[in-house]
């Protein structure tokens, strides 16, 4: 055969998103309740003065180093620094993309079919990638009790199989769920005994939603075992088309030490993040705050949408949750998620994800982004009220 065994994927659509396209093409209008592309979502802050500092005449020179231009380390540093992490330079890696990051990070750390835990639910990029990587994913459930939270049997047991690293979604998407203290002594612990890598990725941990009484800590000042920490502008600045995220490395001195000095290799290998955007990330994290808010009110009216209509006509409810762009809804009446998504699409032209899409065994769930524009959201949640 011509082509590898890790892009054998199936060629057949699924009938959600045959439905969807057929919709469209006949003209149809489609309440979109996925959306999660910020540039598609009508935000203020997209405005062409963000774009001024993509013009700086430095960007004519081309200055390649494998962590990235020291003005974007130092960016990345300033946005720890106001989270209470110091941080050197030389810990942070410029990528093109949290895909490009895990790539990374999994070439660094496992040999073909080593394993690596991750989240179950969580979003299906992670399959993708680890077959792309070679890498051999091993799924831990996150319980639904009061919130999602792993469970302790379950990862003691895998931990058990000696796996490379292990992916931490914090909050998870699309659960929503943080991580609380006693997860992460709990992980550090099993990973200090195994000598297991630490995998946070943290692009929503900006979006706690309002009113939730967790505390949100990311893993970047993390010094119990080796970790990676990932984020970017694709979240936190609503900015995808930008192409700029960024791994930490932090932990135990000698481990952190020979961790960057072989990123530094497989980064200089590609070189891939681009200069004008690099050079722009100071001046758009100067206004990562106004972008953070504008986002949080987006998300805080669909949410305040969603509530009153669970309240309102007990035709669904909402699963626990404390931030990121989703929301988990289980409908009553409902038991195949499928074809409840199959339903609405096709009788009232609501388009939304089933929960089977993110391994969500919930029977009858739904996962829908908040982040849509709140008039569309409303008309969209109407008719799942009944």
């Amino acid at each position: 055969m011509m082509f590898s065994r890790r892009t054998q994927w199936s060629k057949e659509s699924n009938a959600l998103n045959r439905l969807l396209e057929e919709k469209l093409a006949s003209g149809a209008i489609v309440l979109n309740l996925t959306e999660t592309n910020p540039t598609r979502c009508g935000f203020r802050f997209l405005k062409p003065g963000l774009l001024a500092s993509l013009s700086r005449p430095e960007n004519l020179k081309y200055e390649p180093d494998p962590h990235g231009l020291m003005e974007a380390q130092l960016a990345v540093c300033g946005y720890y620094r106001s989270k209470g992490i110091k941080l050197r330079p030389e810990q942070v890696f410029i990528t093109a993309g949290s895909s490009e990051s895990y790539s990374f990070i999994w070439r660094l750390l496992c040999d073909p079919g080593d394993g690596i835990l991750a989240p179950s639910p969580s979003y299906p990029l992670l399959d993708y990638l680890a077959a792309l990587n070679d890498v051999t994913l091993l799924k831990y459930p996150l319980s639904r009790k009061d919130a999602w939270r792993a469970d302790p049997d379950s990862l003691g047991r895998l931990f058990g199989q000696k796996p490379k690293g292990i992916v931490l979604v914090n909050p998870n998407n699309p659960t929503g769920s943080f991580l609380c203290e006693e997860e992460i002594m709990a992980i550090n612990r099993h990973c200090a005994e195994e000598g297991t890598a630490i995998i946070s990725d943290e692009v929503f941990i900006d979006f706690k939603w309002r009113g939730s009484q967790i505390f949100e800590r990311s893993l970047a000042g993390n010094t119990e075992t080796l970790t990676f920490t990932l984020n970017g502008v694709s979240k936190m600045l609503g900015l995808p088309q930008m192409k700029l995220s960024w791994i930490v490395v932090s932990g135990p001195p000698l481990l952190v030490q020979d961790a960057i000095h072989r990123l530094e290799v497989i980064a200089d290998t590609f070189l891939s993040a681009a200069t004008p955007s690099q050079r722009a990330l100071g001046a758009w994290m100067a206004r990562r705050e106004t972008i953070r808010e504008e986002i949080v009110e987006r998300l805080s009216l669909n949410l305040e949408t969603l509530r009153r209509a669970a309240l309102a006509g007990g035709a669904f409810k909402m699963l626990p949750a404390e931030g990121g762009w989703h929301a988990v809804i289980q409908v009553n009446s409902a038991g195949d998620d499928e074809k409840l998504a199959l339903g609405l699409l096709r009788n009232h032209g609501v388009f939304a994800h089933p929960g089977y899409f993110y391994d969500i065994e919930e029977p009858g769930s739904l996962v829908l982004s908040l982040l849509g524009k709140a008039d569309f959201f409303k008309e969209g949640v109407r008719f799942l009220s009944g």
